[in-house]
């Protein structure tokens, strides 16, 4: 399947961005010197440390810690086939910049955690128990079902390098079996599949990376309704090169295949991305940057798109960190259906308003496959936000709201009777979580959801009561 995707865009990609690294390096001018990463250094991978190979959906970002909110089960699975897919918008590539010495690194807690050395390679292990009590684990509106669900998801990272800090060369290898048991209903008794191997290499002012992430589960999905069997692959690379102190660029390629069971639907996308980044302090940088995404659906031709994005960069270690996508979309249709222009965006946020209180404040606007509406798009906008407390010793309180709005339209071949569906979906959820040491949690958590949908079939309301206890990095 992977030989059938557009070898031919990956090729055109790496050949333009290396022939402009030959042509800016013989123009370059005398910068500060740059360290070149020792034997010993290691860095950054192209993504985060999640597997999660989408942008974070409203759910996954309302959910608190060890909760899975379409299910119930625990936020580790990170297959939540939910409306609100960033698309090509999202950049897995962006990682810090790789000028700054070993030894002037910030120390990550992290690095003191739950960890077994075997030669250069550190292995993790992660445990997750979680209980939680579902009044409508269908996510229905007709056929409301309630149940206990328990996950246990074990699990391990081995990794080498600098994978905590990931500023030079480093290697990770994660995987996480995620077991979810009913009480009641066990024919829904799951066992996800979740892999992800991140690589990093830095030269001197080259920084290369990659990934690869499988991941499969049986989950909760808006867009399609009730709980359904999900397939994902995804692969991607990245390039970053530094030609002064100030002045990086940036090419990005990602590939994507989604199936959802034997129900036949499914889709097929790529995107690259080409950014210019300019530091204008060592806090803030701002970068100017272009997407081409191709998406093949099961059902419905073929669609492709260009994206003009404005990025700014901005981290305060000591009180507010933002990082925001900017940009517009422009999306051809197969024949007989016009252009559509919209308006992207990416955006998170976390501020210290306190010694104690921080606010956290993220959101989208994306366009999207529905695997729900035959030959149909939908765009996805959404916000959230959510404050966490410190109360007394190792225990915090935390809050969050968030609201989406889904608003479809057709492409092609939409089925007889379909109608301009609209979904609108808010969630609600307060937690508390008392932190054991830096490698052991227990949290306790409520969370309401309500999607309003002129589909009916599509609009249902939850309750979700959760406690669950993580162990390991």
């Amino acid at each position: 399947m992977f030989l059938r995707s557009r070898g031919w865009l990956w090729t055109a990609t790496i050949s333009i961005f290396h022939a402009l690294i030959q042509a800016l390096h013989g123009q370059s001018v005398a910068s500060s010197p740059t360290p070149v990463p020792s034997s010993t250094a290691v860095q950054p991978a192209s993504e985060p440390e999640e597997w999660k190979m989408e942008g974070p959906t409203l759910e996954q970002q309302q959910a608190p810690a060890n909760q899975e909110p379409e299910t119930g089960v625990a936020p580790e699975s990170p297959v939540e086939q939910e409306p609100g897919w960033s698309g090509g918008l999202t950049n897995p590539g962006n990682g810090p910049e790789f000028e700054i010495p070993p030894d002037e690194l910030p120390v990550d807690p992290r690095s003191f955690g739950l960890k077994y050395t075997i030669g250069p390679i550190d292995i993790r292990p992660t445990m997750t128990f979680s209980t939680t009590f579902s009044d409508n684990i269908l996510a229905s509106t007709t056929n409301q079902r309630r149940d206990i669900i328990y996950t246990i998801a074990p699990g391990a990272t081995f990794a080498l390098g600098d994978y905590i800090q990931k500023q030079y060369n480093y290697f990770t290898l994660q995987y996480v079996p995620t077991l979810n048991l009913y009480n009641h209903f066990s024919t829904l008794n799951s066992l996800d599949q979740h892999l992800r191997i991140d690589g990093q290499w830095g030269m001197e002012r080259l920084k290369l990376s990659a990934y690869f992430g499988y991941d499969k589960a049986f989950g909760g999905n808006r867009d399609i309704g009730g709980l359904v069997n999900s397939e994902y692959y995804t692969v991607g690379a990245a390039a970053k090169y530094l030609l002064n102190e100030q002045l990086t660029f940036e090419a990005l390629g990602d590939q994507t295949f989604a199936d959802y069971g034997s129900s036949g639907i499914g889709s097929r996308e790529f995107v690259n991305h080409e950014y210019v980044n300019y530091a204008f302090t060592p806090k803030l940088t701002a970068s100017v940057g272009a997407a081409f995404g191709i998406l093949q659906p099961y059902v419905g031709g073929t669609q492709t798109y260009e994206q003009g994005l404005f990025r700014v960069n901005f981290v305060s270690t000591s009180k507010l960190n933002f990082l925001g996508n900017f940009g517009f979309e422009y999306r051809q249709f197969p024949s007989g259906v016009g252009a559509r222009f919209t308006p992207v965006f990416n955006l998170t946020g976390n501020y210290l308003l306190f010694p104690g209180t921080t606010l956290t404040l993220t959101g989208g606007r994306n366009v999207t496959y529905s695997a729900a509406v035959t030959g149909s798009n939908f765009t996805a906008t959404n916000v959230t936000f959510g404050v966490t407390q410190h109360v007394i010793g190792k225990l915090s309180v935390g809050m969050s709201v968030g609201f989406e709005n889904d608003s479809y339209f057709f492409v092609s071949g939409a089925q007889t009777g379909a109608i301009n569906r609209e979904d609108n979906y808010i969630t609600l959820s307060p937690s508390l979580t008392y932190q054991w040491n830096d490698w052991a949690s227990i949290s306790v958590s409520y969370l309401y959801r309500d999607n309003q949908s002129n589909a009916p079939a599509r609009s249902f309301y939850n309750n979700q009561v959760s406690i669950g206890v993580h162990i390991g990095f």
